[in-house]
């Protein structure tokens, strides 16, 4: 089957059929893909069928794997590789807190060098439904806002660090507590649009604001751009295999599904730049 790419809404995202990242793919099959990404933000490679080593394998044709921060999750054979498995998150006043579902994020932010793309391979899905992945367009977002609040952005830095959760490892928090400043407006190294970059969660102070007053801010922020135009929400499938571009949108784990079921994903990250 012939590789075709398909749009997947107006927003962003787009379906990948005729690909099997089990094997080596041709060079310009992978340039294909990467422009996909570039183009689309997110990118949706279904019927995959694929082992940890062929996932690491198949996913170091397009960057080099960078290593996680939840060092409880990753596999032992495979410690590129996270294991991201519904029944085993965290309980706050009764309620589970799978990863990546807490805000609208960009992950690990809290690196000097964050990643440039996040790859989430479905394992296990709940079987009563539910478990989608949200992803928002930040370009769309950060063209959308009034000139004033784009001044104001523009050379706005957040401050990072791993948050201070119970279930982290102590060994984690002081591996990767280093605070790291990045700008909450971003130029993306290959087609040069700007996007609204922030994780909330990390984001621990923004220039010149208390924490306090930095939280206050980061959440009238996304009240602003977090639009349903902006938005594509992804329903998962057996064997999908979704990539999508850190430096280019948020992304939310919808808690709309019985966390007790088992929603299972491999997670790899592809190491990135130093965000400018």
């Amino acid at each position: 089957m012939p590789l075709s790419i398909t749009p997947l809404s107006p927003a962003l995202g787009a379906e990948i059929v005729g690909v099997d990242l089990s094997k080596p793919l041709p060079p310009d099959n992978r340039d294909r893909i990467e422009d996909a990404l570039h183009q689309h933000l997110v990118i949706v490679l279904r019927r995959q069928t694929l082992n940890p080593a062929e996932l690491v394998a198949g996913l170091k044709q397009f960057g080099q794997i960078m290593r996680q921060h939840r060092s409880d999750i990753l596999l032992d054979d495979h410690p590129e590789i996270a294991v991201l498995d519904s029944r085993k998150a965290p309980v706050e006043a009764g309620e589970a807190f799978p990863d990546g579902s807490r805000d609208w994020h960009t992950d690990h932010t809290n690196h000097a060098r964050p990643p440039k793309v996040t790859a989430l391979y479905s394992v296990t899905l709940p079987h009563s439904g539910g478990g989608d992945t949200g992803f928002a367009n930040m370009h769309a977002a950060y063209d959308s806002l009034p000139n004033n609040v784009k001044s104001e952005l523009a050379s706005l830095k957040s401050h990072n660090k791993i948050e201070n959760h119970a279930h982290l490892a102590d060994a984690d928090k002081q591996r990767y507590g280093t605070v790291q400043a990045h700008p909450v407006i971003r130029t993306h190294p290959i087609t040069g649009r700007k996007a609204v970059y922030i994780h909330p969660g990390k984001a621990v102070q923004l220039d010149g604001m208390t924490p306090e007053a930095s939280r206050s801010y980061i959440d009238n922020l996304l009240e602003m751009i977090i639009k349903p135009e902006f938005i594509y929400r992804h329903k998962w499938q057996p064997g999908d295999l979704v990539l999508w571009d850190n430096r280019s949108l948020l992304h939310i784990a919808h808690r709309d599904y019985d966390t007790r079921e088992g929603r299972i994903m491999h997670r790899v990250l592809l190491e990135g730049e130093i965000p400018v």
